[in-house]
């Protein structure tokens, strides 16, 4: 605390004063240091309010208790397919630019808004409400937000150690309007989220309806037993009824490029299941992880009506070489690259590996969902690449990329049974 007794005698020294004088200054020395006291411990009225970055940008009240934030994620990639490959163009093109704002009050209300933004358009990948139910959680949302359901789909994308998601990643839910639920015990020994939802906002209200649970458990975390609190497994499942026209709707490779499109008249119609399992350990600058996931969906076509399954499974592996501490949350480096500053380092180095493979149920080409010369009922990907960190919020990612189909399917009149590509990607995020 500010001390008051020097300021006390310094009044007192005054040469003859006034009774009155004294008492004046006396009452003006004290209500200074009263201000001064208030305004380091944040409740004076005048007290500025705190401002900075710390991951993000944000202006908070003295006390913390009113909070916004700005954050943001630009990504920029090039994609570069091997010659005389048919419908596969290599680009270089903008992948992602989002801003999101946030903001927290008495810290138990909530907000957040997510706007993506494309060459030609504007749209809310997030926007939600919520709540702090409890000193420690959990939290309720309401609004449009992420589903709880795949360990890929949970990791923050700025965050992500590849610079696409896997090709199981389309059979994950996307974005809902609905309520979720989401949190962890104080030890944090166990992670849960459930969510009941209404649809995506781009199709009928009602077009896709249900819920969703997400179990999280890390047994270890508390052990005391660094090389295994970072291990944690989970299990996640939705159900629920949806229903879409997906006629020339396209399925992605890896590489983010068509492997086929439903034939016209395909459609969503009826009751939708997906089961997945997911493990993951983490620890120091290694990470190893994956999961498997199955969808079961009514669908038509214009061979009738069929419930058709796709699934499949992936493992992940990253090792951050300059030795800094992997996490979910990224790489922050011990020496990050600022060229011209006192003590600059070379940033960290990542390399990582992912394999991944979907199959197929051979019912979407009975069904008439999607052509024979385009269909194969499995797919294998090899991803390999490295990652450098130039600061917590600047990196590189150059990758190879090898896409192997089970049966040959026909790319531009030619029929091929694999394809390489390099992918990079350039990305700036606060």
């Amino acid at each position: 605390m500010i001390p008051i007794l020097p300021a006390l005698a310094c009044a007192a020294a005054v040469q003859e004063p006034s009774t009155d004088d004294r008492l004046r200054r006396l009452e003006e020395t004290v209500r200074r240091q009263q201000v001064q006291i208030e305004a380091h411990q944040g409740k004076g009225q005048g007290a500025a309010l705190a401002a900075g970055y710390d991951g993000g940008f944000f202006v908070a009240s003295p006390d913390g208790s009113y909070r916004l934030t700005l954050e943001g994620l630009l990504q920029v990639n090039a994609n570069l397919f091997e010659r005389g490959l048919e419908e596969r163009e290599t680009e270089v093109f903008l992948r992602r630019m989002r801003l999101e704002f946030g903001g927290e009050f008495e810290r138990r209300w909530l907000f957040h808004l997510e706007p993506k933004f494309t060459e030609s358009d504007v749209d809310l990948e997030e926007a939600w409400v919520g709540a702090e139910l409890g000193e420690r959680g959990p939290r309720l949302h309401a609004g449009r937000m992420k589903e709880p359901f795949s360990l890929e789909e949970m990791i923050p994308l700025r965050h992500v150690d590849f610079v696409n998601l896997s090709v199981l990643n389309q059979l994950v839910p996307a974005e809902q309007h609905g309520l979720t639920l989401i949190g962890e015990t104080a030890d944090r020994s166990l992670q849960f989220g459930a969510a009941a939802y209404t649809g995506d906002g781009e199709e009928e209200f009602d077009s896709d309806r249900g819920g969703a649970v997400r179990l999280v458990v890390r047994p270890f975390v508390s052990s005391g037993q660094p090389l295994l609190e970072g291990l944690q497994v989970g299990g996640a499942a939705t159900w629920g009824r949806a229903g879409q026209d997906l006629s020339g709707t396209e399925f992605l490779t890896e590489a983010r490029v068509p492997l086929f499109e439903f034939e016209p008249g395909s459609e969503m119609d009826g009751e939708r299941t997906r089961l997945g399992v997911e493990a993951a350990w983490l620890s120091g600058p290694l990470a190893i992880y994956g999961e498997a996931m199955t969808t079961e969906q009514e669908m038509e076509g214009t061979g009738g009506e069929e419930d058709v399954r796709a699934g499949g499974w992936y493992a992940a592996a990253s090792w951050v070489i300059t030795g800094e501490t992997k996490t979910f949350r990224g790489v922050r480096p011990a020496h990050p690259f600022v060229p011209g500053r006192e003590g600059d380092g070379l940033g960290a180095v990542q390399a990582a590996a992912r394999y991944s493979e979907l199959r197929l149920d051979d019912d979407f080409v009975s069904a008439g969902l999607i052509a024979p010369t385009s269909f194969t009922d499995r797919v294998r990907s090899l991803d390999l690449g490295l990652n450098w960190h130039a600061l917590y919020e600047v990196r590189l990612k150059v990758h190879w990329l090898r896409t192997a189909y089970e049966d040959s399917i026909v790319f531009g009149g030619e029929a091929r049974r694999s394809e390489d590509a390099v992918l990079l990607q350039f990305q700036v995020n606060f």
